[in-house]
């Protein structure tokens, strides 16, 4: 027991260690705790390692990059946002532009209709169709016509262009129509119509210049007469595709307010069997197919093939599908003219001469592509030089029948006006 007891007496003195001991453990244990939480903060701050290689490769990158050339390439990239930005605002502004442009030309185009006039299906026993179609682009304004009845039972024909596109066409348009179909109804001819349009319009078309053709049908002779000012002459068909008249474009008046003189040409065509006439514009034989010009011969072709019901407007319809680009607005008059199957022609050609024809190797072109000889074309030129003297004018005529020709001169003064030109003067609110 002794030796018991002295076992735990030996013992005792490590029960307290022991105690001490195990109370030493648990505060070791106890401050274990704060180095586990150090390990686990450790561990997050050793996240950043775990982060994707980009964004490490990044950081790495921008570690080492000067702080110049990072402030430069923040400079770089607010200049191209700001870029960005600004074309942004140009593009819209661009389609904005665009949308008031296609306005503005249906504008123009709507103001150009309404200066035209409504045409009458047929004015006495004539088939009458006339049609504008604007250009699909900048050239939109310029082109007009009109139809009209006159007091002796003819009827007269007025296509024209004015240079230039746009409102600022518009007025000359309006002032060269009724021009010249004033002209037309106080009876001057289609050749005096446009030689006095000429010369009273010359200042007030200004830096403008008009093409025009005039042209009258007579039922009772059957006759087309017309004239040209830097204008394509009328298309002419007969009942037949290949009846067409071919015109002779030698010694062509030049176009209204160029400056020159102008109506020194016109021609009489006779229609004896059924015929179509077609007035037009050069916006029509412009248009392009492909790269090449529409051109007149097409359209004599698609005239040809029209359909007897249809007119002006699915004319220039055919020609608006047949084209890929039409950068010129379209017009077109067309008179259809009940007949047999008696083929149109070419009746007769006048030209009119002055001391101020510059030369006589144009007119004696023309009496040539007419039918006449060299010589006999030399002779009649002098006999209207003749005739014509210091201050007058002499008009040559050449008849055309059955594959001749022959000439007459027919002496005018233009010092002494017809009553008819007076009265076209006040017509038209000018002075004679």
């Amino acid at each position: 027991m002794r030796g018991a007891r002295g076992q735990r007496g030996a013992l005792a003195p490590r029960t307290p260690l022991a105690v001490a001991g195990g109370r030493a453990s648990a505060s070791a244990g106890r401050g274990a705790r704060p180095h586990r939480r150090a390990d686990a903060a450790g561990g997050d701050a050793a996240a950043p390692a775990q982060r994707s290689p980009l964004v490490t490769t990044i950081t790495k990158i921008v570690d080492v990059v000067p702080f110049p050339v990072r402030l430069l390439l923040g400079l770089l990239l607010s200049l191209s946002l700001a870029l960005a930005a600004r074309s942004r605002m140009v593009a819209l502004r661009a389609r904005k532009a665009e949308r008031q442009r296609r306005e503005l030309l249906e504008d123009v185009g709507l103001l150009q209709a309404a200066l035209l006039p409504r045409t009458p299906a047929r004015l006495g026993v004539v088939g009458v169709s006339a049609a504008y179609r604007p250009a699909e682009g900048p050239g939109a304004g310029g082109d007009f016509y009109d139809v009209f009845a006159l007091d002796d039972g003819r009827v007269a024909a007025i296509v024209g262009d004015i240079s230039g596109h746009g409102r600022q066409a518009l007025p000359h348009t309006a002032l060269v129509r009724f021009t010249l179909r004033a002209y037309m109804e106080a009876g001057l001819s289609p050749r005096v119509a446009v030689q006095t349009a000429g010369s009273v319009l010359e200042r007030q078309l200004g830096a403008s210049f008009a093409t025009v053709v005039v042209a009258t049908y007579d039922p009772d002779a059957r006759t087309l007469v017309y004239a040209c000012a830097g204008h394509p002459p009328p298309l002419v068909s007969g009942a037949a595709q290949d009846a067409a008249v071919a015109p002779i474009l030698a010694c062509s008046s030049p176009p209204l307010g160029a400056g020159l003189r102008t109506g020194v040409r016109q021609t009489t065509v006779v229609l004896r069997g059924r015929a179509r006439v077609c007035l037009y514009t050069d916006g029509v034989t412009d248009a392009r197919v492909g790269g090449e010009l529409y051109g007149a011969g097409r359209l004599a072709l698609a005239l040809a093939v029209l359909a007897p019901a249809a007119g002006a407007s699915q004319l220039l319809g055919s020609v608006a599908e047949a084209t890929d680009t039409r950068k010129d607005d379209m017009a077109a008059c067309i008179l259809d003219i009940a007949g047999g199957a008696t083929a149109p022609e070419v009746l007769r050609e006048e030209l009119e001469l002055d001391r101020r024809t510059p030369s006589d190797e144009r007119a004696a072109k023309l009496l040539r592509a007419c039918g006449m000889t060299r010589g006999d074309a030399v002779e009649l030129i002098a006999q209207a030089r003749s005739a014509a003297g210091e201050s007058g004018t002499a008009v040559i005529e050449v008849e055309r029948a059955e594959g001749r020709a022959w000439g007459r001169v027919r002496r005018e003064n233009v010092a002494h006006l017809p009553t008819a030109l007076a009265k076209a003067h006040a017509a038209a609110g000018a002075t004679p």
